[in-house]
């Protein structure tokens, strides 16, 4: 009799009991965005929260967002001390962007601590967007793009809306920045983004050396990276054909690298294969795109110029940076690991002062329907 009387208080227990931990959402504050920038002592945090009862039309004032800042030691101290100043509770789920300002990449220290929070923390999305700023990151945040965006939610829409066309090489969500942390020894890049003409832009990237910034990159350089990833479908190739700007549009491209090793001197090949078609030409000349021998004229100026680009690339790489941002070195372990155990021991000076040859096979498949 008491074991079933026992049996039958339990289950009510269970039966009774609420989520003793339950938030209501009007008791939540959902950060669309977080800025990190050093303040020498002390890190200051920098959140967006959108105001939802004006964004669902339900009053609440006029402001489409708050933006709220603390200040503290490290970042799980300045969750904490929002909510001493603040009758909401913050909540992550939703957290699209974290924007880095330039203070706070320049200490190695900052970065690895940051990653460290986010990556055994559930509560951030693995998809977040990193990005680097030569501004503070509260600057950008209180930015305000086109007039009325939450620029949280602006930066990820710029982001989704636009990787395939302009930015692949530059999209770095956080699972994949943790991923080449850990492979290529700390070194990695993240996009730049400016506020320009009351517009937010991504321009350039965040050259990312030993988890402290090292330097940009300049835009003209982000499309030959791409090229160098296996990144550079949609990407625009201008020919200039005797005074003939020719836009070459890739679809398609294919990166591969080999590997040499002769008297301690490091040779690597660098195959870009691409298909693509011409764009633009000009009206009444456009007759000589039937021509084979234009179109191979064409295609022999497109690969040269592509060669150039990446030159130019691997020049600032080795003699600017000199860190491995390019994936050689996991492509060398792949390809060949009697090279590989040679020179993993020393490999950033391998690579900064090896021999880099690039090469490019360019296809035009289509030059559009007009005759």
């Amino acid at each position: 009799m008491k074991v079933k009387v026992s049996i039958i208080i339990l289950l009510c227990g269970l039966l009774l009991t609420g989520c003793w931990d339950k938030v209501e959402m009007n008791d939540r504050a959902y950060v669309i965005s977080l800025a990190l920038d050093d303040l020498g002592d002390l890190l200051e945090v920098t959140y967006t929260i959108p105001n939802l009862p004006v964004i669902t039309s339900q009053g609440g004032g006029e402001a489409t967002k708050f933006v709220k800042t603390t200040k503290s030691r490290t970042l799980v101290e300045a969750n904490r001390n929002f909510g001493k100043k603040s009758n909401l509770r913050l909540n992550f789920d939703h957290a699209k962007v974290v924007i880095f300002g330039k203070d706070f990449l320049e200490d190695d220290q900052n970065l690895r601590k940051v990653l460290d929070h986010f990556d055994r923390n559930p509560e951030y999305s693995k998809a977040l967007l990193l990005l680097a700023t030569k501004a503070s990151g509260k600057s950008l945040l209180e930015s305000v793009p086109n007039g009325e965006e939450t620029t949280g939610i602006y930066l990820s829409q710029v982001f989704v809306n636009n990787s395939q066309e302009t930015i692949t090489a530059k999209t770095i969500e956080l699972s994949d920045f943790i991923t080449e942390m850990h492979s290529n020894d700390g070194n990695g890049v993240m996009p730049n983004i400016v506020f320009q003409d009351n517009e937010v832009i991504v321009k350039g990237l965040a050259v990312i050396k030993d988890y402290g910034l090292t330097g940009w990159m300049e835009e003209e350089h982000v499309t030959p990276y791409g090229w160098v990833l296996g990144k550079g479908r949609h990407s625009v190739v201008v020919a200039d054909m005797e005074g003939v700007l020719v836009p070459y549009k890739i679809s398609e491209l294919h990166t591969n690298m080999r590997f040499s090793l002769e008297d301690g001197l490091l040779t690597i090949r660098i195959h870009i294969k691409s298909e693509g078609d011409v764009a633009e030409f000009i009206f009444e000349d456009h007759d000589k795109l039937f021509r084979n021998t234009y179109i191979d004229e064409l295609e022999q100026a497109i690969a040269e110029q592509m060669v150039s680009q990446v030159d130019d690339l691997m020049d600032v790489l080795q003699d600017d940076y000199g860190i491995d941002i390019i994936g050689a070195s996991n492509q060398l372990k792949m390809e060949n690991r009697e090279i590989w155990r040679d020179t993993k021991s020393d490999w950033q000076n391998f690579f900064s002062g090896a021999s880099i040859i690039v090469e490019s096979d360019v296809n035009i498949r289509r030059i559009g329907l007009s005759k």
